[in-house]
Formats: C-alpha cells, sequence, structure tokens
C-alpha cells in the first residue's frame, strides 16, 4: 500500500498545478494547508534539494525535479527586469543543468560514461548542501 502524501507537499504540488484535489494519495483533500506559489516553491525546492544533500536522489534526477516541479510550474525563469529565481537561491544549482545536458549529449555521441559526470554529481551535492544550510526550516518530508 503506498503512503499518502505528506499535506504540505500536496499542497505545494496543488499551488503549482502539479496535483489535483481527487488525487487517489490524498487521505483528506479538506484539511490541506493552503500555500501560494512562492511558498509552494520553497516547500518543493526544500524537498528535492534536501533529497539531493542528505542522498536521497541522484543529483541528476534530483536537478530534474527542481526543474520540473519548480522552476517551469512556479514560472521561475519568466522574463523580467532581473531574473525571478535570484530571490530562491537556486542559480548556482541551475547552472548544473546545462553541465548535465552537455555531459548526456557527450555520452550519446560517444557512448560511454562521460568522465565529467562524477565531478558534477559532486559539485551539485556540495551545493545542495551548501543551499540547505543556507535555506533549510527543519521539516523533514
Amino acid at each position: 500500500m503506498t503512503e499518502p502524501l505528506d499535506p504540505t507537499i500536496a499542497a505545494a504540488r496543488h499551488a503549482l498545478g502539479l496535483l489535483s484535489l481527487d488525487h487517489d494519495l490524498l487521505k483528506d483533500p479538506v484539511s490541506l494547508p493552503v500555500l501560494d506559489v512562492d511558498q509552494a516553491a520553497w516547500v518543493l525546492l526544500e524537498l528535492h534539494i534536501g533529497s539531493i544533500a542528505h542522498g536521497r536522489a541522484e543529483p541528476e534526477a534530483g536537478m530534474h525535479l527542481v526543474i520540473e516541479e519548480v522552476f517551469r510550474p512556479a514560472f521561475l525563469g519568466r522574463a523580467s527586469g532581473r531574473r525571478h529565481y535570484d530571490s530562491y537561491d537556486i542559480d548556482r544549482l541551475l547552472a548544473f543543468q546545462d553541465s548535465y545536458d552537455d555531459i548526456r549529449r557527450a555520452e550519446e555521441r560517444n557512448g560511454v560514461r562521460d568522465l565529467r559526470r562524477e565531478q558534477t554529481d559532486a559539485q551539485v551535492i556540495l551545493s545542495a548542501k551548501e543551499w540547505m544550510h543556507r535555506n533549510a526550516t527543519g521539516r523533514v518530508y
């Protein structure tokens, strides 16, 4: 049996349009906290970056979740006079997405594991730990 979703995580995903209130894993949708987009982004960033920092997620997979569950749905990359994601302190982590894209292309082209992957993974883990040190609330998801 699958565990019900943490109510704060469920509320964050709902606020970003990633989860409907009739989802099977919601124990009691009525009792979910109400989060705005900013609060939801912080909750999911702490979840995914924390998973990278604590070894619960592979760095590239964790960064994929940061992009797909936070950056895009919260419109953190929208064009404006400044980079909207600056206020979330994720610019260093986002820079690694280009590295992973380049590594994947090289691996597909050459048919072997790119030697840069281990170093990039280590840098992402270190950056995730630093982000958690600066930004984490201490909640455990």
